[in-house]
């Protein structure tokens, strides 16, 4: 049976035909904010932000040689900006995205900057810039096809966002700077509500990311296509115990696009947990089981993908899974005052 679906699986992925490069993707996506957008470095009250997230693709089918994408990150708010209400936020992040025992890897690690804005003095409309930039990793050993979660078209349960080729050579590296801009708007609608709107652009310089000679052809053959990324969210709060949080997410690069809707619930058991569930749906693709929790300043969430796409029948309706945490440290003395919801303090 684990023959038949690897055997299905590979059928399938090699009929899509060629897609474009490779870029990590995941179903917590608000809980890596740094790889999702730049702009959303330091976009929190506190000192520091700490996280990480752990996703599992494809266990299902090809059991012990699935692909895994952990990742890291650390960004803090460190300086105030030209106005009162503006600030200035700086991160780090690093990730690997390793597919098995098929030997492909790639791993980055990126810094990034960004700008807060305030529209107004009461620091409750902010517009921000980001920049990220860094070194991007990629390394196949000794294989002569191989395919990628990533390059798995959305319809088939992956990210919609890669490509499949081959290697004629033993191995194969690659190194190259990734660049990345980002913009965003976050705004407090009234007493019980708030909304965030974002949109990055991708590999700014369209690097070269062919692993050596071996997938070498025309000009833009080895070009990192541009990837757009567009985002948002709306939170609002139906009394003292509930709350809402619906969210989206597009990406679109090359011929590729992914378009994901999710619906987050709050329960606020006391004044120190809150409890938090929803359903999401990554369209072609698969069903998202979410649920997570806030513990004063530390957040954690998991996600679960139920493959609804043509591959159902290899995975099982199985697909990926995800372990996600953040926490926030905050070591300045506490606000004798009622602080805004967005501008953070230092």
């Amino acid at each position: 049976m684990k023959l038949f679906r690897l055997l299905l699986l590979i059928v399938i992925v090699n009929a899509t035909g060629t897609l474009s490069a490779q870029d990590i993707h995941y179903s917590l996506y608000n809980m890596s904010p740094l790889t999702l957008n730049p702009a959303l470095t330091g976009a929190f009250s506190g000192t520091a932000r700490i996280g990480g997230i752990y996703r599992d693709q494809w266990a299902s089918v090809i059991s012990g040689k699935q692909f895994v994408t952990p990742s890291f990150y650390i960004d803090a708010p460190i300086i105030r900006g030209f106005g009162k209400r503006d600030w200035v936020g700086v991160g780090f992040t690093m990730f690997t995205d390793k597919a098995g025992s098929l030997s492909l890897q790639t791993a980055a690690s990126l810094l990034s900057a960004s700008y807060h804005l305030s529209l107004n003095k009461k620091g409750t409309s902010i517009l921000t810039l980001g920049v990220q930039g860094g070194n991007v990793q990629r390394r196949a050993k000794a294989i002569t096809e191989f395919v990628f979660e990533d390059e798995f078209a959305t319809n088939l349960g992956g990210g919609g966002l890669g490509v499949n080729g081959s290697l004629d050579k033993a191995e194969g590296n690659a190194s190259y700077l990734d660049f990345t801009a980002g913009l965003m708007l976050r705004a407090k609608l009234d007493d019980i509500s708030s909304m965030e709107l974002g949109v990055s652009y991708g590999h700014l310089t369209k690097p070269d990311y062919t692993l050596g000679a071996a997938m070498a052809g025309d000009d833009d053959t080895g070009k990192r296509p541009a990837r757009i990324t567009a985002h948002g969210r709306y939170d609002r709060s139906i009394n003292d115990k509930w709350s809402i949080s619906p969210t989206f997410l597009y990406q679109t690069t090359a011929s590729a696009n992914e378009f994901a809707l999710q619906g987050w619930a709050g329960n606020q058991i006391n004044k120190d947990f809150k409890l938090n569930m929803g359903l999401g749906y990554r369209f072609g693709d698969a069903a998202q089981v979410l649920v997570g929790g806030d513990y004063k300043d530390l957040r954690v969430a998991l996600s679960y993908d139920v493959n609804v796409s043509s591959l159902s029948t290899a995975s099982d309706y199985q697909g990926g899974f995800e372990l996600a945490a953040w926490y926030i440290i905050k070591i300045y003395r506490k606000p004798t005052i009622k602080t805004r919801i967005l501008c953070p303090r230092f």
